[in-house]
């Protein structure tokens, strides 16, 4: 039995796309000089057949094991600072960042524009896209709609997580770090066969602790703090026959970590961090989450048939401040000291199939079905804070409530059920030997059904949320060296339901939004370097947003009529020599909104004084870039060098521009540098090298209120292979 036949071709098949990555010196190498100057050239087969990056009329960022080790990418977070147009802030809440790409926002109770794929499993929700990443072969950010082949959510793109393959001997990895702010982390991983050409297996634990660095100044305590934080992850292969596969993974997470630490500013203070947070109250987000999914593989002469299923749960409980100050009840507080405790369940299944067919022919297809049901409840409620000049934590306002429930102020508790299919297929055809077409369609279809316990029958509400996804593309292989490519796509965002309130809007609509591309890929200097661009313009019709409605305190999303983006990106590595690796990206947004009407619930404006402005959280521009260099030392050490930058340029946080002014333009600055042989390594890293100081989520209260990014941390981590 070949191993190999199954599992190579299963694992790229699941693939979105992948890259032309660097060669960097490793231990078993004997290749020369002049290989090693060159780029290697990786294969992809998101479109059913093999080829590589720089044939593919797509977008595409790929980030793979070496340059993930070399930039120590442990969450989205990290990644996103090495592709152009993508960025993710930190959130009120530690555990759910705000995902912005190519000018598509996250709203900050809705859906994230774009899909996360882990080996071939879309992740249902924005709280699983945030876990920690542990045992990645492979990261790919595909930019624009992708819809016609990743469903609904897709508008802005899809992130593809390539997890490492179960190990044919036994193998594995201790690793250990230390950081500013007693940040202690602990991986390991352990891999090899069970039954040899039968049944593999692949397992990791993780541990997170941290005292943390951002200081709360009235309580004269660090206020990021993640405290014992751990999580499992398995991988089972099994193999039935030579042609058929069954792979079943499964993780889970235990997560308690300090959260909505933000300070009272005015729009002028926004770059101002002498102001730091100063409520009376810890705030902590509490989340406990699993995930599950099981593949089948059958290969045929005709394809490939993958079917794949998965249930995940998140259990979360999100406690802090309501007034975020430590002041007594008076004017400056709305004479409301208050904590506010939001917790929020979720269970979901789905089930995917699909049939590839081969790639020998002029003529290739894909065709499948997907569905999927999830279930949520959320919860919102206020608590009078007796003490608010005193420290407060959870579990005092847990054993107040116990003794005095009149203290509690009812809020939202929301039921809502999703039942969700879609049927899609793709096709490729070679008109010529240089010209290929592709042709891609779903449809997709969303039924939500939503009621409030405190009012069944008043707040029950019903909507179904469709659209039909297409996407073409024509690329032109010019010369060997030469791609141009030219693609429409159409993407969407399912609409849904706010709490049930008399001032509520109660439902949203969904979000379309139509994609013209065009770009070329070029090659040069014997695969020395590559080269790509693309330019991109879309229109948004009913692009989501949030507003805090004043009346019930909470989170409204809503509906901008018309939003207009245009948009440019550059990608550019290089080998230099055998020894020396640069990486270059750069993203332009033009973002307008053309039309918007109404009224404003937060501050009963007009909303068409908004026309002519951005939309909040989408910066002007990013850069980013990296010079990684490696030295051989005496015996089997190498040295390996890595710095690299990202600036992120201004962007406002409200529909209404002026009301938060705009950032400054920031650069974040990173370090690594590693001596390693084939079994040990030795790392001193340094995030935010210069300590820059920057807004990343700021929101519209009395008047505005600002969380801070992550401050300099200084480190060292060791790594044991066996």
């Amino acid at each position: 039995m070949l191993r190999n036949k199954i599992l190579r071709p299963a694992k790229l098949t699941l693939a979105i796309s992948s890259t032309l990555a660097f060669t960097t010196p490793t231990f078993a190498e004997e290749a020369t000089s002049a290989d090693n100057a060159k780029i290697e050239k990786i294969v992809v087969s998101s479109r059913g057949r093999i080829e590589s990056l720089q044939q593919i009329p797509d977008s595409v960022t790929v980030i793979n094991e070496a340059e993930i080790q070399q930039a120590r990418i442990t969450t989205i977070k990290d990644f996103s600072a090495l592709t152009p147009n993508l960025d993710v802030s930190t959130n009120f809440r530690s555990g759910l960042n705000f995902v912005t790409v190519r000018g598509l926002i996250t709203p900050q109770v809705g859906e994230a524009p774009i899909a996360y794929v882990v080996d071939g499993v879309t992740v249902p929700n924005l709280e699983f896209i945030n876990q920690g990443l542990h045992n990645i072969e492979r990261i790919e950010v595909l930019r624009g709609p992708q819809g016609a082949l990743y469903g609904k959510n897709a508008i802005g793109g899809a992130i593809n997580i390539v997890t490492k393959a179960p190990s044919d001997e036994t193998e594995g990895s201790i690793q250990v770090s230390f950081a500013e702010g007693n940040d202690v982390k602990l991986n390991a991983a352990i891999s090899g066969a069970i039954s040899e050409d039968k049944l593999y297996y692949r397992f990791s634990a993780n541990y997170h602790d941290r005292d943390g660095q951002i200081a709360n100044t009235y309580l004269n305590e660090e206020v990021d703090f993640v405290d014992g934080a751990y999580g499992f992850q398995g991988m089972l292969e099994y193999y039935i026959d030579y042609e058929t596969s069954l792979t079943i993974q499964g993780n889970y997470s235990d997560t308690r970590q300090g959260s909505n630490y933000m300070a009272y500013i005015t729009a002028e203070e926004l770059e101002d961090f002498d102001i730091q947070p100063d409520a009376n109250t810890v705030g902590e987000d509490i989340s406990e989450m699993y995930f599950v999914s099981a593949k089948l593989e059958r290969e045929f002469n005709t394809g490939e048939l993958t079917v794949v299923a998965s249930a995940n749960s998140a259990d979360i409980e999100f406690f802090s401040d309501g007034d975020f100050t430590h002041l007594d009840a008076g004017e400056e507080n709305f004479y409301f000291p208050i904590t506010q405790i939001n917790p929020i369940k979720e269970d979901g299944k789905s089930i995917e199939a699909r049939f590839t067919s081969s790639i020998d022919n002029a003529f290739r297809w894909t065709v499948g079905g997907f569905a999927e049901t999830k279930d949520r409840s959320v919860s919102y409620d206020q608590v009078w804070d007796v003490t608010p000049t005193e420290r407060v934590t959870y579990d005092d306002v847990k054993e107040l409530v116990k003794s005095d429930p009149t203290l509690v102020f009812t809020g939202e508790k929301t039921e809502q059920e999703s039942d969700a299919y879609a049927l899609f297929g793709q096709g490729n055809y070679d008109i010529s030997e240089d010209l290929e077409l592709t042709f891609a369609l779903r449809y997709d279809s969303e039924t939500r059904e939503a009621y409030d316990k405190r009012d069944v029958a008043a707040s029950r509400a019903k909507a179904t949320f469709s659209e039909l996804q297409p996407k073409a593309s024509l690329a032109w292989q010019y010369t060997p060296d030469v791609l141009f490519y030219s693609t429409y796509s159409k993407g969407f965002r399912s609409g849904g339901f706010n709490e049930y309130a008399p001032t509520v809007n109660r439902q949203y609509s969904e979000e379309v939004s139509d994609t013209v591309e065009i770009g070329s890929k070029t090659t040069w200097l014997d695969n020395r370097v590559w080269l790509n661009v693309a330019a991109f313009h879309i229109l948004q019709e009913q692009a989501q947003f949030t507003r805090l409605n004043p009346t019930t305190f909470t989170l409204e999303n809503l509906n901008i009529d018309e939003v207009t983006i245009n948009g440019l990106e550059l990608e550019l590595s290089a080998n230099v020599t055998d020894d020396l690796k640069i990486a270059i990206g750069a993203g332009l947004i033009d973002n307008e909104i053309i039309k918007n009407q109404g009224v404003d619930i937060l501050s009963g404006r007009d909303l068409q004084e908004t026309e002519g402005g951005t939309m909040p959280y989408v910066s002007e521009f990013n850069f980013n870039g990296s010079v990684t260099h490696f030295t051989e030392l005496s015996g089997d050490w190498l040295l390996s060098s890595r710095v690299a930058f990202n600036t992120v340029g201004p962007r406002s946080f409200d529909i209404f521009n002026e009301d938060t002014g705009k950032s400054d333009t920031h650069t974040y600055l990173n370090a690594n540098f590693t001596f390693e042989n084939e079994n040990w390594s030795v790392s001193l890293f340094a995030n935010n090298l210069t300590d820059e100081e920057s807004p990343e989520t700021v929101f519209l209260f009395n008047p505005l209120i600002r969380m801070p990014n992550a401050p300099r941390q200084i480190g060292m981590q060791a790594k044991f292979n066996f």
